[in-house]
């Protein structure tokens, strides 16, 4: 990485995406676009990097608000400029979903789960561990139909959730693991990072995300579970099916008492080279277990 991390922290969502779309230009990576910014309200990039027969695939998303989508836009830039790639091994894969405080939920009224009113609830997990289930006992495998890939101008255009389900079945639809890190900050700990499962700790998903992030998943009741972004809800809804974990990564930015008492800035995303380079230092720690465990059968 010739930037310094904190390089990598951009200050709005424009910038944010070019300097994610230029690495990747660099890279050579193949990048799929959703959306459009004037027309949809969001736009969402996502790349891959890895064998496309990697069995287990990492997946990175952004978060709701502005600050968390700067956030998961500089982890990933320096993932993909950075380290990571060397470190990648050969059976682990990372798609990397980019996308700077998107208008998914204005997009999708009817959505079933709601970030502010913290229904999370298992429902997604358990239905994606429901179909891995099935397929497996049935023996069956996903494979992507070529006849879907043909455009046809008669057909309506497809739903956002639609062009998501399309999105992930071309990127995953070959992985039998995968993990889902979606992107917090909020008040807490200065640059202090938490991990936090999706799942209760009972549950296969939750065992999953404490064994493969190091996932906190103490207690059972909702109110110990950490609620992914409405983008990220909506993208583990249309995984293939797979054994699955999902978590999130919290930063903390800056004491409740500090945003109470002081004009701070940036509540939620702090113009700090010190916090930014401990985001990533720690972000780092994060993705390299998860690549690390993952591996294994």
């Amino acid at each position: 990485m010739s930037e310094l991390p904190a390089e990598f922290f951009e200050d709005d969502p424009a910038a944010a995406r070019r300097r994610f779309r230029g690495i990747c230009e660099d890279a050579g990576l193949e990048i799929c676009t959703i959306g459009d910014w004037e027309e949809d309200g969001f736009v969402i990039d996502a790349a891959r990097i890895d064998s496309p027969d990697a069995p287990s695939v990492l997946v990175l998303t952004s978060g709701a608000g502005e600050g968390e989508g700067l956030c998961a836009s500089a982890i990933q830039c320096c993932a993909l400029a950075g380290p990571v790639r060397r470190e990648l091994p050969r059976e682990v894969g990372i798609l990397f979903v980019h996308s700077v405080a998107p208008e998914w939920q204005q997009t999708l009224p009817n959505a079933t789960f709601s970030v502010p009113e913290r229904a999370w609830e298992d429902a997604l997990l358990v239905a994606a561990e429901t179909r891995y289930e099935e397929f497996v006992r049935e023996g069956k495998t996903l494979r992507i139909n070529e006849d879907d890939a043909v455009e046809d101008d008669s057909k309506e255009a497809p739903s956002p959730e639609q062009e998501l389900e399309k999105l992930m079945e071309v990127h995953l639809g070959r992985a039998t693991r995968i993990g889902v890190l979606d992107v917090r900050t909020g008040p807490g700990e200065f640059g202090r990072c938490d991990v936090i499962a999706c799942a209760g700790k009972a549950t296969p998903a939750g065992r999953r995300a404490g064994l493969w992030f190091g996932a906190r998943a103490e207690l059972d009741d909702a109110s110990s579970r950490a609620v992914p972004g409405p983008l990220a809800q909506s993208l583990i809804a249309a995984l293939p099916p797979a054994e699955l974990a999902a978590a999130v990564m919290e930063f903390g930015t800056y004491s409740l008492e500090a945003m109470l008492g002081t004009s701070t800035g940036r509540m939620f995303y702090p113009d700090d080279p010190a916090w930014r380079i401990e985001v990533w230092k720690k972000a780092h720690a994060v993705i390299r277990r998860a690549m690390k465990v993952m591996q294994r059968p």
